[in-house]
């Protein structure tokens, strides 16, 4: 598809960026592709070679390209959540951010309880309970807690929530936790045991009765 036609816009890099993903999408350019050279992009988009490498270097940012030596631009599998993970890693969101955070985290958990369910294996119920404490012992650290969740959306088999989940555990960070012990909510105990021989509303319960006290804030 021909990338022609002059970019007319206040910020040129912008109308590369949005031009080279046009292109992308409509070329059926696949992960290991070629793009076409900085060059041959200044000239069809009738703009400088510095404008093109400022457009092509957000995509690179986006992790959607990459520059191979001697072989030119290659298109690249992104890394969807990149950038909020270099936010959340640096700690860079608000309190108030962090908890609008905790809430999509909380609906994301209760929404996956049924792939959850379905998709347990002995297996994966085995690694679950290998992070499972004492159920005499409800001090449980936020560590054992974040753990104990993401064990949870690893036996849901979707990745890419598990990746999102994992980006806004950080959240946790900045709010006020509260260990098991000194909140009436059901135990990683009891969880491991509805989700292990009791029914799919019963795990649906146990899990909104642990998450209430997030829902409550």
């Amino acid at each position: 598809m021909p990338l022609s036609g002059k970019i007319k816009t206040v910020t040129l890099a912008d109308g590369v960026e949005t031009r080279l993903l046009e292109y992308i999408q409509s070329s059926g350019l696949r992960v290991g592709d070629l793009l076409p050279k900085e060059e041959d992009l200044a000239t069809q988009l009738c703009v400088s070679r510095h404008i093109v490498r400022e457009g092509v270097s957000r995509l690179k940012t986006l992790g959607l390209v990459e520059s191979r030596k001697r072989k030119g631009m290659t298109l690249c599998r992104p890394d969807v959540f990149a950038s909020v993970k270099k936010l959340a890693n640096a700690n860079l969101f608000s309190e108030s951010e962090c908890r609008e955070f905790m809430e999509i985290r909380v609906a994301m958990e209760l929404g996956m309880v049924d792939f959850i369910y379905r998709r347990k294996t002995p297996e994966l119920m085995q690694k679950l309970a290998e992070v499972v404490s004492d159920p005499l012992e409800y001090q449980i650290h936020l560590d054992q807690e974040i753990l104990f969740h993401r064990r949870l959306f690893e036996i849901s088999g979707n990745s890419i929530a598990g990746q999102f989940c994992n980006i806004l555990n950080n959240a946790f960070k900045l709010m006020d936790y509260v260990p098991i012990g000194k909140r009436k909510t059901s135990s990683h105990k009891e969880i491991w045991k509805i989700l292990n021989t009791g029914s799919l509303e019963d795990f649906r319960s146990v899990m909104l009765k642990h998450l209430a006290p997030y829902l409550n804030k």
